[in-house]
């Protein structure tokens, strides 16, 4: 029998972040899923959460794929955020399952209309709630409950703690169990050297003006200096992801400098659906050369 955690609930602390969805996919030997997003306050240097039970396989990552630094503590999570308009954490919890016999329990409470998603081949003996929607794909179910505690009762017709197992069949359900985390740490690699390799489109121009932006600005740290020539170098922009890889600084520190530099007005950060891009403005830019070839 597994033990129900005391205090399966999801904090978010000082609203520094709005929780958008929440999602709860249920497996046959009583892991739960959990996947959260969250829009949070890009001015605040880090987010306190309170997870659903004590997580394994916890992955957080930002607007743009990237993992995020965190720090746990039991079920307290503090992440690094600042600058992120977006995180989505997911992890892998038994503690909002319980079990009786061949009958199941999962137990929490949520603080917004959450998504649940039922072992395959379930079938469910009682909710605490009428669901908001209810739906049948095949062999799953999917609820969406209200917030407040969830309590839902079902009983599937192939229980993994029911079967005798064997090394190998261990080792297959831990495979299944990792893939998804896997794969999103795959694709969150894939994408960012996929960042490096792209050009964001930055239209027809001569290059950065150089001399003139270094002549106008006698303030810049050497840092600074070392944006704006890299950016010379990319024909005067590129992505955010590729600052940070270039100058090996903590993404604090580089998102600061980057704000500094736009409040001097030397660059502009414009939001793209996948990742930010950092360009000299047009007046430090030299006017195209229209010289036939």
């Amino acid at each position: 029998m597994l033990t129900l955690h005391a205090n399966s609930s999801l904090t978010l602390a000082d609203n520094q972040a709005t929780l958008k969805s929440l999602t709860l996919k249920a497996y046959l030997d009583g892991y739960v899923q959990v996947i959260h997003e969250m829009e949070i306050d890009e001015s605040y240097p880090s987010v306190n959460i309170t997870l659903l039970g004590e997580p394994q396989s916890l992955l957080i990552i930002d607007e743009q794929e990237l993992p995020l630094d965190y720090s746990l503590a039991n079920n307290l999570v503090i992440v690094d955020s600042l600058g992120c308009s977006w995180i989505q954490a997911s992890y892998y919890t038994q503690d909002i399952t319980s079990k009786t016999g061949k009958y199941w329990t999962l137990q929490a409470d949520v603080p917004i209309n959450t998504t649940i998603i039922l072992p395959s081949e379930a079938s469910i003996i009682s909710l605490n709630a009428v669901p908001n929607l209810i739906e049948s794909s095949e062999t799953q179910v999917t609820l969406v409950m209200p917030a407040g505690p969830v309590e839902i009762s079902y009983v599937a017709e192939r229980s993994f703690l029911d079967e005798p197992t064997s090394n190998a069949s261990t080792w297959l359900l831990l495979l299944a169990l990792s893939l998804p985390l896997v794969l999103a740490v795959a694709g969150a690699v894939w994408f960012f050297s996929h960042g490096k390799t792209s050009k964001p489109e930055t239209g027809e121009t001569g290059g950065v003006d150089v001399e003139k932006l270094f002549e106008r600005e006698k303030d810049l740290r050497q840092e600074e200096i070392q944006v704006i020539k890299f950016l010379a170098e990319k024909n005067g922009s590129a992505f955010e992801a590729d600052v940070y890889e270039m100058l090996a600084l903590p993404r604090t520190t580089t998102w600061r400098l980057l704000k500094r530099l736009e409040k001097m007005e030397i660059v502009e950060i414009r939001k793209t659906r996948r990742q930010n891009i950092v360009s000299v403005r047009k007046k430090y830019l030299k006017k195209p050369d229209k010289q036939a070839s």
